[in-house]
């Protein structure tokens, strides 16, 4: 298995690249932060979100007038891109820092690649996703991480966006309940955090969309992504050749 392991002081980094360039373990303080496998293999690590984030409804894009069939990762919906399973290649790679892509592959309709740096300090794993289009086309990017079961967390966001019978988000903003989520959140008040042992975290990102799942005994996921589940096709962002899509997050210890 081609693991990649980055460091830097107490942080520790393991990438596996053949398993969608996922980081499977991240140690801070002698610390492990993530779920570190699991039979699904949408349930573990952290993963990119490419070239599109949460559920499709009924895996089917609409793009310029045209229909488009994306896999049915989890039926009746496509879910969390092309590229989470799929080998990527190593561009780059020193003692804190790796630089990794691949192509958005045969189950995208349109050709284009992602690029993934992960960059590492002591205390901080900064992240950046770039898709370059070939052709212009509907996209986003997010990450998927899938941490530990905290000893504390807590998110502080505007508003909650509703979702239909189907489980699909809408673009109704309704105030946040307390409850288990699988949701989507916007305009984050402050960023959210969550204690792990004695390990204490911040994760920030330039996203606008924050999906937060914790209806999972196994982990709690903050999945920060920039467009909305089905935003490919509610509220497209077109990326053309040239200008790429970028977004950043981080994962930073506060304490």
């Amino acid at each position: 298995m081609p693991i990649v392991q980055l460091s830097a002081g107490s942080t520790v980094v393991s990438i596996d690249t053949s398993a969608g360039g996922r980081v499977s373990s991240l140690i801070m303080d002698g610390t492990e932060l993530l779920v570190t496998a699991a039979e699904d293999t949408l349930g573990w690590g952290l993963y990119p979100m490419v070239p599109f984030a949460g559920r499709v409804r009924d895996g089917v894009l609409m793009f310029r007038g045209l229909q488009y069939e994306l896999p049915l990762r989890l039926p009746p919906n496509a879910l969390h891109g092309t590229v989470l399973d799929v080998e990527w290649t190593v561009v780059e790679q020193q003692a804190a820092k790796l630089t990794m892509t691949c192509d958005l592959g045969i189950d995208w309709p349109f050709a284009g690649t992602v690029t993934h740096v992960i960059d590492v300090v002591d205390g901080d794993v900064l992240f950046t996703l770039t898709l370059d289009a070939v052709e212009p086309q509907p996209a986003q990017v997010g990450w998927h991480p899938w941490f530990l079961p905290p000893r504390h967390s807590h998110h502080n966001f505007t508003a909650m966006l509703q979702q239909d019978v189907s489980g699909i988000t809408t673009n109704q903003r309704v105030p946040v309940p307390h409850r288990k989520y699988d949701d989507c959140f916007v305009k984050p008040i402050t960023m959210p955090w969550l204690t792990i042992g004695e390990v204490k975290v911040e994760i920030s990102s330039d996203c606008s969309h924050w999906v937060i799942y914790n209806a999972n005994p196994a982990g709690i996921c903050f999945e920060p992504q920039s467009g909305p589940p089905n935003g490919i096709n509610t509220e497209p962002y077109v990326v053309m050749p040239g200008k790429p899509l970028v977004r950043h997050m981080a994962i930073t210890r506060i304490s």
